[in-house]
């Protein structure tokens, strides 16, 4: 897959340990160099990479110095919009937190070639070093992938059988008897930090993070036979290069890595690769390309299957989903349809649904993606009513036609209240007195217009354009899922939740955050354009939590604040922690262009908009990626917030964290819980 882009360079490191001289033999590894010489193999083989950008750094040349220098030196090399891979094969393990940032008081680590335990030197590097080194080269480009296979559990019971396993045990040596850390935590804010389930750098918006295993789960190494040799690799890295090398144009993260974890698991079921950030980022390039909202087939058993999404993600019994081939980001009529499941019963952040229909037999299995038909929303529909002049009778009858095919939306009949009106207005030099849609002045060409109390809620559409009664009937459909996603309450009164999760909003006060409170006339909290908006979610529960932070923004999108793709991780009883105060992930509140969509010139220009925030707190990991959606206000497509600018690419849909889970277990899902608030947001004063 060689389609490297005009001036664009890229740039590897590749760090391979095998030999580790201050550690026991059994502590020594075998396929580490194979790892990085197949990366490589593959980076310039079908991804473009010039081999003179190859830098491998293979057992004596991965010492701790000479690893931090080629950070350093491969920094200074980079240059705006380039390509970078970072790739770690050896030992992972951890160490006493020098900085006082870790919740568990221990940095991950890497195991460089010359590091030892008691009485020998430590000289492992620390996640907050590397970090550290990632922040400068994120500001000279944010396309970064980053690779570990290796583990860093503290938890481990390692008996010989088992094959190797790339661990080395923590250094609980007091900090004093540690090397002093270089790193200042003001550098980038870090506070209680939050990192993913890989356990292995805070969660981050630009850079691909993969790993090979979970932060208390274990890589392992693997062989094969080729002729009369023994090969050995990571698990990871052998089923990751595999699934590389096959990749064809367009391949983003997200379709490699949905492959590799059922693979992943086959090998060894106690190895459960992560990945966090661009999930659809295509492979080793800068382009993302955005699948259709989807959900996973999780497991099949007989003619029944369980996917990622339950009531808290607005499921509902009824509702029929198409299944289509792993990888599928689009639906065309030559797209391969697999069959058909209607959704049968609905859990807390899963659901069981049975097969109606399938193309041939077994086809629908675990990882193939269900793009819903035809969703059982009952009476949630939107009233629409279209007016215009009766020679425009043909393109009515194509808009009505539109909207009775959908399953959000239908034409309100004769006397029925509607909730939407289409206005399709003629040409015109000049507005008369009870012309529709005034505001829009005069008209050169027929044009169709969408109200709501009043004012222009998205673009106006010109008849002549293609496919514009499709285009309507979108932003209406966004409409109606923001209006139905908005609306999620948790119904069950008897919830092991209820009362037990603070979620504050807080301002910038004084260069200090404070929780944000209610003016008194008002009783509103009120930001202005251009504030910082921060977060901070407490835990008072006697059982883990996972959180999902979601913005009903103004323009009608629902984007994610948090997590980042893939970076679900455990908010422990007792603990809290904030969300937009770390330096680099302020999140700025601004509105979008031409808010509102073209007032009226004689009214008085409106000063703000209510913005709501959504958390939904589950027992479980939970996958909310069928909510988000852009907005259907914004002039034209591209005009966003600031915000939505900042959070186009969280776009989240974690894959299958367990392949192995059993349908008889969905039952005790857990509970879950949705907590609103909300801001006046207003315009700063001209």
């Amino acid at each position: 897959m060689v389609d490297q882009t005009e001036n664009l360079r890229k740039w590897a490191l590749l760090i391979g340990i095998n030999k580790y001289p201050n550690f026991s033999k059994g502590k020594q590894l075998k396929g580490c160099i194979n790892d990085i010489e197949s990366v490589a193999n593959i980076l310039e083989t079908n991804f473009a990479f010039p081999k003179n950008n190859l830098t491998l750094l293979r057992n004596k040349e991965a010492t701790r110095d000479n690893i931090l220098a080629n950070f350093e030196s491969i920094t200074k090399k980079i240059s705006e919009g380039d390509i970078l891979v970072i790739y770690y094969s050896g030992h992972g393990s951890q160490m006493t937190d020098r900085e006082g940032d870790e919740p568990d008081g221990l940095d991950e680590t890497i195991v460089t070639y010359d590091s030892g335990r008691y009485p020998l030197k430590n000289k492992d590097i620390t996640d907050d070093e590397i970090y550290d080194q990632v922040l400068k080269m994120i500001n000279k480009t944010p396309y970064i992938t980053l690779i570990f296979d290796c583990c860093h559990s503290g938890t481990i019971a390692r008996d010989v059988f088992g094959g190797n396993i790339r661990y080395i045990p923590p250094d609980l040596r007091p900090t004093h008897e540690l090397p002093k850390s270089k790193i200042k935590i003001g550098n980038y804010g870090i506070s209680n930090k939050v990192v993913g389930p890989s356990g292995w750098l805070p969660v981050h918006h630009t850079y691909v993070l993969i790993a090979g295993c979970r932060d208390e789960e274990s890589s392992f190494e693997y062989h094969h036979i080729a002729g009369d040799k023994i090969i050995y690799h990571g698990a990871f890295t052998y089923v990751l290069c595999q699934a590389l090398a096959k990749a064809e144009p367009k391949t983003t993260y997200r379709d490699v890595f949905e492959k590799i974890t059922t693979q992943i698991s086959t090998i060894n079921s106690r190895q459960h690769p992560q990945m966090e950030g661009e999930w659809d980022r295509e492979l080793f390039e800068t382009k993302n390309i955005k699948p259709l909202r989807f959900i996973l087939i999780k497991e099949r058993t007989n003619d029944k299957v369980i996917i990622n999404a339950g009531a808290a993600l607005g499921m509902r019994i009824g509702s029929q989903w198409a299944v289509y081939p792993p990888m599928t980001k689009q639906v065309t009529k030559k797209t391969e349809k697999l069959g058909m499941i209607e959704i049968t019963t609905v859990y807390a952040i899963l659901s069981e649904a049975k097969i109606i229909e399938e193309a041939k037999i077994d086809s629908i299995i675990e990882n193939t993606r269900a793009f819903e038909e035809d969703h059982n929303y009952g009476k949630l529909q939107l009233k629409v009513e279209i007016r215009s002049p009766s020679i425009y009778k043909e393109n009515v009858i194509k808009m009505t036609n539109q909207i009775e095919s959908s399953p959000l939306l239908s034409p309100a009949k004769e006397e029925e209240p509607a909730n939407v009106r289409i206005y399709l207005i003629s040409p015109r030099i000049e507005v008369k007195e009870n012309d529709p849609v005034p505001q829009l002045g005069v008209l050169t060409t027929s044009t169709w217009a969408i109200i709501q109390d009043g004012y222009l809620i998205m673009p106006t559409y010109k008849t002549n354009e293609t496919a514009v009664e499709f285009k309507i009937c979108e932003n209406l459909e966004k409409l109606v899922r923001y209006q139905q996603a908005l609306s999620i309450k948790n119904p069950k009164e008897a919830n092991m939740l209820i009362n037990t999760v603070d979620f504050k909003i807080k301002r910038q006060k004084n260069k200090k955050w404070v929780e944000a409170k209610p003016e008194s006339q008002s009783k509103q909290k009120i930001f202005k354009e251009g504030d910082n908006i921060a977060f901070e979610i407490i835990n008072h529960c006697k059982v883990p939590i996972y959180i999902s932070l979601l913005d009903f923004g103004l323009t009608g999108a629902i984007t994610l604040l948090y997590p980042i793709q893939g970076a679900s991780e455990k908010l422990i009883p007792g603990k809290n922690f904030q969300i937009g105060i770390r330096e680099g992930e302020e999140i700025e509140l601004f509105f979008p262009d031409n808010f509102p969509y073209k007032p009226d010139p004689i009214d008085q220009p409106i000063s703000g908009g209510i913005e709501s925030f959504k958390l939904l707190v589950t027992t479980e990991e939970a996958d909310f990626s069928m909510l988000l959606q852009p907005g259907y206000r914004s002039a034209i497509d591209s005009a966003k917030t600031k915000l939505e600018e900042l959070m186009e690419m969280i776009m989240v849909g974690k894959g299958d964290r367990d392949a192995k889970s059993k349908v008889s277990g969905v039952s005790s899902e857990g509970d879950w819980l949705t907590i609103e608030r909300t801001i006046y947001l207003k315009q700063k004063e001209s």
